[in-house]
């Protein structure tokens, strides 16, 4: 179970005390924690890839996606405070997907453009060194070189 008190999640374990029951602190979880669970919870939901409002906690479903070059190569779970903290400074995104390859989830910190601004977009993707972006509204990889 989990409980907010004093802007802190705590884990809860529930323990019998004389025929009731009771909770008790086990935890402190951060804000960061949290965030790290909720988005390797949803990536396990959705191997094939999301995208990721973190701040709100919503799927983003239009737009072109460009990688940050600072989050690459992020691979697993231990990955994802580094991804997010560069998410929260920058555009709240993370993208993430299953590579079948080698089972490793890759997330990244993303910038999410207009498809209108196709032009603006491939500068980006070309500034952070990246070899394609990904068209969300059309399901479809646009390559850059």
């Amino acid at each position: 179970m989990f409980v907010y008190y004093k802007h802190y999640l705590y884990i809860c374990v529930r323990i019998k005390s004389k025929g009731s029951l009771k909770y008790r602190l086990t935890k402190k979880v951060t804000k960061m924690d949290d965030l790290i669970e909720r988005v390797w919870e949803y990536s396990l939901n959705n191997p094939d890839g999301f995208t990721l409002n973190i701040e709100k906690f919503k799927v983003v479903k239009y737009g072109l996606i460009v990688a940050f070059k600072d989050t690459q190569n992020s691979f697993g779970k231990q990955s994802l405070q580094k991804v997010i903290n560069h998410s929260l400074e920058h555009c709240k995104i993370v993208g993430g997907w299953l590579n079948d390859e080698n089972g490793l989830f890759y997330f990244d910190s993303v910038k999410v453009f207009r498809n209108s601004e196709l032009q603006e977009a491939i500068k980006f993707a070309i500034e952070n060194e990246q070899i394609a972006i990904f068209d969300l509204t059309n399901l479809r990889e646009i390559r850059i070189k």
